[in-house]
């Protein structure tokens, strides 16, 4: 009987837990787990990505550096490709949603010139493998969601 009670209340306070998270922690959690998934079963081929690094991760730029990482997931080889498939397709579907692009941080105007174009291309960020690929990915989604926190 006392394991019956442990085990409810672990349950309750898991959903007490989530319940305090917003709906863009959720998603971002949801594209983490994903990614990991991912990571775990990767081809660690001498494929190539463009991807932004730390240090591209200004706060205007956020927006194209998660666009620049979606558009280039689908083309990650993974070794269990069924299962996996749909963890990428739903890590590029999740992270174009409204609940993550809107609330990320938005360039003012400068001297009648959005800030935003300041960024850079997604073609221009330096090649890396996929394995640093997905590892800038991951750091660019704890960035969100630590300022989401």
């Amino acid at each position: 009987m006392k394991a019956s009670v442990f085990v409810l209340f672990a349950v309750a306070c898991w959903f007490v837990s989530q319940a305090e998270l917003s709906p863009m922690q959720l998603t971002l959690r949801k594209v983490m787990n994903e990614l990991e998934k991912v990571n775990n079963v990767m081809d660690k081929s001498t494929s190539s990505f463009n991807s932004p690094t730390t240090n591209d991760l200004k706060d205007c730029c956020i927006r194209s550096a998660l666009e620049c990482f979606r558009s280039q997931v689908m083309n990650l080889n993974v070794t269990q490709e069924k299962p996996i498939i749909k963890s990428l397709k739903s890590i590029s579907n999740e992270s174009r949603k409204k609940v993550i692009v809107e609330k990320l941080p938005s360039c003012n105007l400068v001297e009648g010139e959005k800030k935003e174009a300041q960024c850079k291309p997604c073609e221009s960020y330096s090649k890396v493998n996929s394995q640093m690929f997905v590892q800038n990915f991951q750091t660019l989604l704890q960035k969100i969601y630590a300022s989401q926190a």
